[in-house]
């Protein structure tokens, strides 16, 4: 009977915990409001001018999923809090554009060398798409803006078919030959091999240098196949499975950002769980690789300002036209992709007058931003430094940084994360350190004081989120978010 009465206790207390409202406050941002304890909230950047990359979020970022991530979601703890979005300059960047001798044709090239760059990322468009895609369209330029802040060189090009606006295969699509994977006589190979070896011959890379390869739908599928054709670092797809015969022959690690609710009819739910599929392949395999699935995020007028081509004025009066149209719910989560949206401003465009008032270039923003956020098939830029991650460390736990404190020049760093029956501990040096754990509710779960590494049994914390302090001898503090699962 006593332990029933605690549990009841613990439950009420926890019930009344999570019905509290507690203030969150972003700065250059949004997402400002009241929620309950346990709300999992999202937080985004104001726009980021052309000259700046995102760089973190500040403030009380306990409970932040991914601090360096523009757009990322925070878990609502049992106090008011305040997070402030900085950005990072870059300068303004000349993205050089020419026309390079492939195998038949002349190619169009857009690159950029860095001093000092770690690597260099050929980026790969999708159906229908060109290489100027990447230069023009808002996600893309966002990706490379942050590529750059992490001195990474890229290379954008496009394929045969779209230099020749010739459908060679005759499957009524302008896109690459991903099949077959033949650096002799398929000629999209064949190009990017001689891009790669023109830049070697001005001597702007070398031998050594680390090559990646990022694609888009079609291309999704070309960038771990011309990554394993020429035995590059690593490839990240976009919106596409990859072919299991690939993956089970392959030894480069690929990184799958997928998009929930893909509306492609090459995709779809089914390609998300061919490409979830092939992710454990790898992984039963040994090779290293990491799979995310992009979720809807909530619509707020701002998000049609990114791109700058839209006022405050029409992005508010495009969502005011969203939501008196039903195209949205109560929560501001939008209900069709924008296919579906078109489709229904053309049988009654007299109920859209403001979007039919917008320019082409902004209504392709505008659409553009719709898929994103109902986490259709459009390359999005919400995962950008998890893709850069991935290229900096591929697999290494102990490198990624949100996985690693500095506090005062005593590094500690924590793995796994997400964990599960244990975690480790461990300092670079001998001072005394000490880590303790929070629920959600506030409540002290477990405190540990190590000074060289110690590995903590957690087997008696339930699964979920909890927030932790480390302090060192000198009492500095650090706060961060870690995961039971």
């Amino acid at each position: 009977m006593q332990k029933l009465i605690l549990l009841l206790s613990f439950l009420c207390l926890q019930f009344f915990a999570s019905a509290q409202m507690f203030s969150l406050t972003v700065a250059n941002g949004y997402g400002s409001g009241n929620y309950s304890v346990g709300d999992t909230v999202d937080i985004w950047s104001a726009a980021i001018p052309i000259t700046s990359s995102f760089d973190k979020w500040t403030g009380n970022v306990a409970t932040v999923e991914s601090i360096d991530e523009w757009h990322t979601t925070l878990v609502m703890p049992a106090q008011n809090i305040s997070v402030s979005a900085n950005l990072k300059t870059i300068g303004s960047i000349t993205i050089n554009y020419e026309k390079i001798m492939g195998r038949d044709t002349l190619k169009n090239v857009y690159s950029y060398f860095p001093p000092n760059f770690k690597g260099v990322i050929f980026c790969f468009h999708g159906t229908g798409g060109a290489a100027s895609n990447w230069v023009n369209s808002f996600e893309y330029r966002q990706f490379l803006n942050d590529a750059i802040a992490d001195t990474f060189a890229f290379v954008i090009t496009e394929a045969e078919e779209i230099t020749r606006q010739t459908d060679f295969n005759l499957d009524g699509k302008l896109r690459w030959a991903t099949y077959p994977i033949d650096t002799i006589n398929n000629v999209d190979y064949v190009n990017i091999k001689l891009l790669r070896d023109t830049f070697s011959l001005r001597g702007i890379t070398n031998p050594a240098t680390r090559y990646y390869a990022v694609g888009m739908s079609n291309c999704g599928n070309f960038a771990p196949a011309v990554a394993t054709a020429f035995s590059w670092r690593a490839a990240v797809s976009y919106c596409a499975q990859s072919a299991q015969g690939l993956v089970s022959q392959t030894t480069v690690p690929i990184q799958w950002c997928m998009a929930k609710y893909d509306n492609n009819e090459n995709v779809g739910s089914q390609g998300n769980a061919a490409a979830l599929a092939n992710y454990n392949t790898l992984l039963s395999r040994g090779i290293c690789t990491k799979y995310f699935s992009h979720d809807r995020s909530p619509l707020y007028a701002e998000r049609f300002m990114r791109s700058g081509t839209i006022n405050q004025s029409i992005a508010n009066n495009l969502l005011g036209e969203f939501r008196s149209n039903q195209l949205i719910d109560s929560n501001n989560y939008l209900l069709f992709a924008s296919d579906s949206i078109a489709a229904k401003i053309t049988a009654n465009p007299s109920a859209y007058p403001v979007f039919l008032s917008m320019n082409g270039l902004q209504r392709a923003f505008a659409a553009s931003q719709v898929d994103v956020m109902y986490a259709a098939h459009q390359f999005y830029s919400d995962y950008n430094k998890r893709t850069l991650h991935f290229f900096d460390f591929l697999c290494d736990s102990m490198s990624v940084p949100t996985n690693i404190l500095d506090i005062e020049g005593v590094v500690v760093s924590l793995f796994p994360n997400p964990f599960s029956t244990q975690l480790t501990f461990s300092l670079a040096d001998n001072n005394q350190t000490a880590i303790s754990f929070y629920n959600f509710l506030g409540q002290q779960v477990l405190q540990q004081t190590f000074t060289n590494s110690t590995t903590i049994n957690t087997e008696q914390l339930a699964d979920g989120i909890y927030f932790y302090e480390v302090r060192n001898a000198k009492g500095t503090l650090k706060t961060g978010k870690l995961v039971k699962q």
